[in-house]
């Protein structure tokens, strides 16, 4: 899939945008801004790229250039944590609308080049226009490009997939949810570890009983029904994010002392600061062990 994007009439290199044939003057002028090593380059093309919408309003490259790139209209000095998120959604219309206009190329664009940026902001706007191909946009195409993704031999690929997952599962949840179980049985386990941190991300309760099967494997007799060690710490660790009634889960696990999962779980507990993993915490610290342990008690 990455490949075809070199076909294009433009090449993705860092996200600096190389045109070919006629275009948009302002476009190009704005383009070049961006390679060049002018002061205030991004703010100046900007400009350009704005222009460039207001002569072609549904100019794609225009629009995603405009939501890619910081200005001084999104940021006031300050960089509020409410301007910069209003920052963020603004972009990702743009990047969006950019979408809408050459599906298909936006589409790879988004998920595999402009998640990988540097930048969380840039990341952050590019969630938000995948939002907004779920809700308004081709939602099929969408989460059968994110199936095959999560499945890859990539791990770019697996890691792009369970953000936008998990980005979106904290909206719809009943979608995503039995999405992400039914890969749970994947074959390729940096699946199932991915499927897992999404599961993580999203914080959802019904993952819980997902979860506590995957590290209640470790102890199954045949060793192909074993789930391999890195996922169930994964598992354990997600089942720290979730909290809530998770929290009963990780104490039965630390009070198992047969359990190879057991000091994740004190971790995570550790980390959540729940009253209910106060003395089963406490009674650990009191024994001696092989593998040391410091949990502080808040």
């Amino acid at each position: 899939m990455i490949k075809t994007l070199f076909k294009l009439c433009f090449i993705p290199v860092g996200m600096l945008l190389i045109g070919c044939g006629s275009q948009n003057e302002n476009l190009a002028k704005g383009k070049e801004l961006i390679k060049s090593e002018k002061r205030n380059k991004e703010a100046r093309a900007v400009e350009r790229f704005k222009t460039a919408i207001v002569e072609e309003p549904d100019n794609a490259e225009a629009h995603y250039l405009l939501g890619h790139y910081d200005s001084e209209d999104f940021y006031a000095e300050d960089q509020t944590q409410a301007i910069i998120k209003a920052s963020i959604i603004e972009r990702g219309k743009h990047m969006f609308i950019a979408y809408q206009n050459d599906e298909r190329k936006y589409l790879e664009i988004l998920v595999f080049e402009t998640l990988r940026h540097q930048s969380r902001e840039v990341q952050d706007a590019a969630l938000e226009a995948l939002y907004l191909v779920y809700t308004q946009g081709d939602r099929n195409d969408l989460l059968k490009a994110l199936k095959k993704a999560i499945k890859s031999k990539d791990n770019r690929d697996r890691h792009d997939a369970q953000l936008v997952l998990a980005s979106i599962a904290k909206q719809d949840p009943d979608t995503i949810m039995p999405i992400l179980e039914e890969l749970m049985d994947y074959k390729r386990m940096e699946t199932r570890l991915n499927v897992v941190k999404a599961l993580g991300e999203i914080g959802d309760e019904r993952a819980i009983p997902m979860l506590v099967q995957v590290i209640n494997s470790g102890s199954a007799k045949r060793k192909e029904d074993r789930e391999a060690s890195e996922v169930r710490r994964l598992a354990v660790e997600a089942l720290g994010k979730i909290g809530g009634s998770a929290v009963q889960e990780l104490v039965q696990i630390v009070e198992n002392k047969g359990s190879a999962m057991r000091v994740d779980a004190i971790q995570a507990l550790e980390k959540l600061g729940d009253e209910k993993a106060v003395k089963p915490l406490l009674d650990v610290l009191g024994e001696q062990g092989s593998r040391e342990v410091v949990a502080e008690l808040r």
